[in-house]
């Protein structure tokens, strides 16, 4: 029994290995015939396998790779495989597609289809089967996107609005002939499009949708980051102006506009919109770090106006935004170094009191110069410990060790902060 089933495998092969050695006719015919098989039994998966390597053949062939009939019955095929996907991991959920593409190939198989199209009926069944492969194009394109592979999402959502478009000029339905439908592909393809850096095209569907009217604020933002990314500024801020204003509770655009007042350096109004953000999403710690650093900006420029009143309140605010970031988020890298960032900032300040006090030679003038020194080493010391959290959260932060270096110089300790430069230097 063991040599017989062996006889039969090698019969197979050698079959196979005949129709791939030059006779496209009986390979076409095989195919079509595995194919009808697998129709009627749908969990014989092996026939759709020998179909599939039959009709690749069969195409591949000078003659008939210019047959209707032959990249029609591909078109089928591969449509098939696309289809048998859910049936596999119904039945074997560890199932893992050997033909990932197969929904592009039956779709570009189609095509050919259409192109070598003699007769009336070979031209119906290829855009019979181009429509049919939107489905598989669909899903592979959702999936891309879940993946984070935009650049792949793109290529797929962008060739069902081919598709609708090549069904339309032949006077055929397309899935995508309601509004709506079209519209929802137009959006998902101009955001890959964005994503994957394809600011053109992004630019084009994005547009187009908010033309027709397509009310949804992302297409807004969207349009907002192409021109931002193309240097325009004037048509960035006219349009984020605009989603604004008909999307006032939207997230993202709320973020994109505080980010626009971050670049600008528009520091006093961006309290406001922080503090409007804040309150639509109290429980953001980046928001609040971000509230964080516009005070500490605030508290530096009144320090350096010599606005001390001014700049201790702003510091006190920084502070306490920095330590709500933290209560939210205690593994927050940036609050951490912040707040270490705004005692260094604070300390470093002295300096400049220091310099102009060190040429005052009388007793008074030596006794307010150690003074001062002291209440800098003071606030030094308290940035100290926010540095060594942060060095521990992230060990390889060179604005962090080049704190610790300075730090320890000023406290006279030299082993410590060779430790910490040498470090900065591997790094």
């Amino acid at each position: 029994m063991k040599k017989f089933a062996l006889i039969g495998l090698m019969s197979v092969l050698f079959i196979s290995m005949s129709f791939g050695q030059g006779d496209p006719k009986k390979a076409l015919k095989r195919a079509k015939k595995d194919l009808a098989a697998y129709n009627l039994d749908q969990k014989n998966y092996a026939k759709l396998e020998e179909a599939k390597k039959m009709i690749d053949f069969a195409a591949a062939d000078a003659e008939y790779g210019k047959m209707s009939k032959t990249w029609n019955l591909k078109g089928e095929i591969y449509n098939a495989l696309t289809s048998n996907v859910q049936i596999q991991r119904i039945t074997n959920p560890g199932f893992k597609n050997p033909n990932p593409q197969a929904s592009v190939i039956a779709y570009e198989a189609f095509k050919k289809g259409l192109e070598f199209a003699e007769k009336k009926y070979h031209k119906s069944d290829a855009l019979k089967g181009i429509s049919e492969s939107l489905s598989g194009i669909s899903d592979m394109g959702i999936n891309a996107y879940g993946a984070g592979d935009f650049k792949a999402a793109y290529e797929a959502f962008s060739k069902g609005l081919e598709i609708h478009k090549l069904l339309t000029a032949n006077g055929k339905k397309s899935p995508l002939d309601k509004k709506e439908q079209y519209q929802n592909q137009l959006y998902i393809t101009g955001l890959a499009a964005l994503n994957s850096n394809n600011l053109e095209v992004a630019g084009q569907l994005l547009g187009e949708l908010k033309s027709a009217g397509f009310n949804k604020p992302t297409v807004y933002d969207g349009l907002y980051k192409v021109a931002i990314a193309k240097g325009d500024d004037a048509g960035a801020a006219a349009i984020l102006a605009e989603g604004r204003e008909k999307f006032p509770e939207d997230k993202a655009l709320m973020y994109s506009e505080i980010n626009s007042y971050l670049k600008s350096g528009k520091m006093a109004e961006l309290v406001s919109k922080l503090g409007d953000a804040i309150k639509s999403d109290p429980e953001n710690a980046s928001l609040h770090a971000t509230l964080g650093t516009v005070y500490d900006r605030l508290s530096t420029d009144a320090t350096e106006a010599n606005n001390e009143a001014e700049a201790s309140k702003n510091f006190a605010l920084a502070k306490a935004s920095y330590e709500k970031a933290l209560a939210l988020d205690p593994e927050n890298f940036a609050a951490v170094y912040s707040i270490g960032a705004l005692y260094y900032n604070k300390a470093a300040a002295y300096t400049k009191q220091l310099k102009d006090l060190e040429n005052d030679m009388s007793k008074a003038g030596m006794k307010k110069f150690d003074a001062t020194k002291a209440d800098m080493q003071k606030v030094f010391d308290e940035a100290l410990p926010y540095f060594l959290k942060a060095d521990k959260m992230n060990s390889k932060d060179a604005s962090t060790l080049t704190a610790l270096k300075e730090i320890y110089a000023r406290k006279n300790d030299l082993v410590k902060s060779k430790e910490y430069s040498d470090r900065l230097n591997a790094l």
